[in-house]
């Protein structure tokens, strides 16, 4: 019979949330109790994402996750399944989570899931600039702004995506509330090594053998914001790919050259604020309190003060009968808050 403490844990993002960081710091550490499946983020594609809408894992692919979880139970370890893309993908609106999520429990059923949530207009910041680096070239509007919105004929981005109670209630519900944990990215930021004691008791290994300095080396700092702002234009010329399909040149290696010109953007802060609040001021008109009302149900899942976080909830004084935007597809009132902090670089 399988030892509770030694169930697999799958960690399925949500982007922008130090997914990164989390494996290389947490999940790979078999002194900690945890195993990470090896080449995990190839096999996550193959496996759970590059499916037919009708397919599912071959039964001896199904064996092999199994397989490799007995074996990381034998060593009292937890094997870990980790990638941010487990939760789908926010430029085409996360339209396969559902599916992806049927997939995970039917290949690992006792598995338990992690989910890493992130305040939203940081998170849609943080993203648009991955989207660039993925090699995106629609401005901001352009991209969160539906074509022939009563038709649905590919998948697109959709601000219902970053509501995250729906796809956690539906992990939920699959898995059990009690399998489901839910932490904040900005909690990790700020106490790293209680988020890291929580996931091990979580996935009942010793949390007191979690170091202090888990997390201590510095995080990358992304890319300076003019930098992203000239290579969107360049990735329409240069970067054909599955976000700029119809650009004329397919240059394979465009985003390894691009990157080594960051030096020559070091003296180019003076431009970085200007621009950062420039998206903000948009994302900030998209979104207005469109996530207020699930933010309140998203506090009650994770047991932490969001508004304290930077969160937007319900004012305390409004009436609990009010309806909610959070799941409308349709841009959210332009009222943007007057105090609002910018997210720095990191991401």
């Amino acid at each position: 019979m399988q030892e509770p403490g030694t169930r697999p844990l799958v960690h399925i993002g949500f982007h922008k949330t130090a997914s990164t960081l989390l494996q290389s710091a947490l999940f790979a550490r078999s002194d900690l109790g945890f195993e990470r499946l090896e080449n995990d983020r190839y096999h996550v594609q193959v496996d759970f994402v590059k499916q037919g809408p009708f397919d599912d894992l071959s039964p001896g692919r199904i064996q092999s996750y199994r397989r490799r979880n007995r074996e990381a139970q034998s060593r009292g370890n937890t094997l870990v399944v980790s990638h941010e893309r487990l939760s789908g993908y926010p430029a085409s609106g996360g339209y396969d989570a559902k599916l992806i999520a049927d997939r995970i429990k039917n290949c690992l059923p006792d598995a338990r899931i992690l989910i890493f949530v992130r305040e939203q207009r940081s998170m849609i910041f943080s993203y648009y600039l991955q989207y660039i680096s993925d090699g995106g070239s629609l401005s901001f509007r352009r991209l969160t702004t539906p074509l022939q919105w009563t038709l649905s004929r590919k998948p697109e981005f959709d601000f219902r995506s970053f509501a995250y109670v729906q796809c956690i209630e539906y992990y939920r519900r699959l898995f059990g509330a009690d399998n489901v944990l839910v932490l904040p990215y900005e909690a990790l930021r700020s106490d790293a090594c209680r988020i890291a004691r929580e996931i091990a008791q979580f996935c009942n290994q010793d949390p007191s053998l979690i170091p202090h300095d888990i997390f201590g080396a510095p995080a990358n700092e992304g890319m300076p914001i003019l930098m992203q702002a000239l290579r969107r234009p360049l990735n329409s010329l240069f970067n054909r790919n599955q976000l700029s399909p119809e650009a004329p040149i397919l240059f394979p290696w465009f985003d390894r050259y691009y990157r080594k010109l960051r030096p020559l953007f070091a003296f180019t802060g003076m431009f970085d604020g200007p621009l950062r609040r420039r998206l903000m001021s948009q994302i900030e008109r998209a979104v207005g309190e469109r996530y207020a009302e699930s933010n309140q149900q998203l506090q009650r899942m994770t047991g932490y003060d969001l508004r304290r976080l930077g969160y937007s909830l319900p004012s305390r004084t409004a009436s609990l009968g009010e309806p909610s935007n959070a799941g409308s597809a349709v841009p959210a009132p332009k009222h943007a808050r007057s105090t609002l902090r910018t997210p720095n670089r990191v991401a």
